[in-house]
């Protein structure tokens, strides 16, 4: 899935997932303005330049370390080399996050301070977020698991489970909510963390 992709083609789409949520076209003022000005798409630009430098033979691999270690200090945030993460990556806070061995899907959002990876150095699963999934500032997720697609990961939920697509995971441990079973408050509530998002 990842690995066959084309570098370009997932900066296109990371470029075109930032656009959309500022509800403007992807022109050449937004691109600039995404390279020079907005540390959350350097985050994202650092990673693809990562997974580029590994093509390089010979002397990739170092190099690709050294531009990850860079980007750790700079960034105060991680994604760990091992990880596979596909295009259209939305990080708008790129402050505090930690993602380890993992697969991540096409058109994810990443908020500020949360963490994915292995339950503990005996779990050898990876966790899975599918296509569309959004993880809300300080939320956990760990152990071989997967996150269905368009589900959302409240804010500071410990999510130990599998997340069924379309759902809500929320609490500590999270608790699973189909999103068409979502009370008024509760919608309420995501909305005003969907509004951090956008």
């Amino acid at each position: 899935m990842t690995q066959q992709m084309k570098i370009v083609d997932k900066i296109k789409e990371d470029l075109a997932h930032y656009a959309s949520r500022e509800h403007t076209p992807v022109s050449f003022a937004f691109v600039a303005r995404m390279l020079l000005l907005t540390p959350g798409f350097q985050f994202v630009f650092a990673w693809r330049i990562q997974e580029a430098l590994f093509r390089v033979p010979l002397v990739g691999r170092i190099l690709r370390r050294i531009v990850w270690w860079f980007s750790c200090l700079l960034f105060g945030s991680e994604i760990a080399l091992a990880a596979n993460v596909d295009g259209g990556l939305y990080v708008p806070h790129p402050y505090g996050i930690v993602v380890g061995d993992s697969e991540i899907g096409k058109r994810v959002t990443l908020l500020q301070h949360i963490t994915i990876g292995r339950k503990d150095h005996s779990d050898r699963g990876r966790p899975r977020i599918e296509d569309g999934a959004s993880l809300m500032a300080g939320c956990v997720v760990l152990g071989s698991i997967t996150v269905g697609s368009n589900s959302m990961i409240g804010a500071n939920a410990v999510v130990l489970k599998d997340v069924p697509p379309n759902s809500i995971a929320v609490g500590a441990p999270a608790k699973i909510l189909p999103r068409s079973d979502v009370s008024p408050k509760s919608q309420d509530e995501l909305q005003g963390l969907a509004s951090e998002v956008a």
